[in-house]
């Protein structure tokens, strides 16, 4: 899954396309996740490039810290445990709605990616 991750970052990042910002951006820049993080399948540039983009916190989150993205978002470690508590005041609602977005933009961008990317040379695995 790590190595699928990394490909797909990859081919997102060598289109270097610019693109419009999403109305779905909007949650992200109002409760001021963009003044660290970027959300480049949105539009969305970060403030500050201290942080990872979150097109793929999806699975990103799964791989770093071994939890879904829903767990984290309710009980973050390091950083972001700090910054949730001191300076983003996430509702509830807030959490879903960010992580009901960011699935929505993995799941979008992995289907387009999908007819892109070629099979790598003896690797059986479909992708998922």
């Amino acid at each position: 899954m790590v190595r699928y991750a990394v490909l797909l970052v990859a081919a997102l990042v060598a289109t270097g396309l610019p693109r419009r910002t999403d109305p779905r951006a909007a949650i992200f820049v109002q409760r001021g996740c963009t003044q660290c993080h970027g959300v480049w399948a949105l539009g969305v540039k970060p403030a500050s490039d201290v942080a990872p983009d979150l097109t793929f916190a999806y699975v990103d989150v799964v791989n770093r810290y071994g939890l879904s993205l829903d767990a984290f978002l309710y009980n973050p470690s390091g950083v972001m445990r700090l910054m949730l508590a001191s300076h983003l005041h996430l509702s509830a609602a807030d959490r879903d709605s960010i992580s009901h977005i960011l699935k929505d933009i993995f799941r979008q961008h992995r289907a387009e990616l999908n007819k892109e990317i070629p099979p790598i040379a003896g690797d059986s695995t479909p992708p998922n």
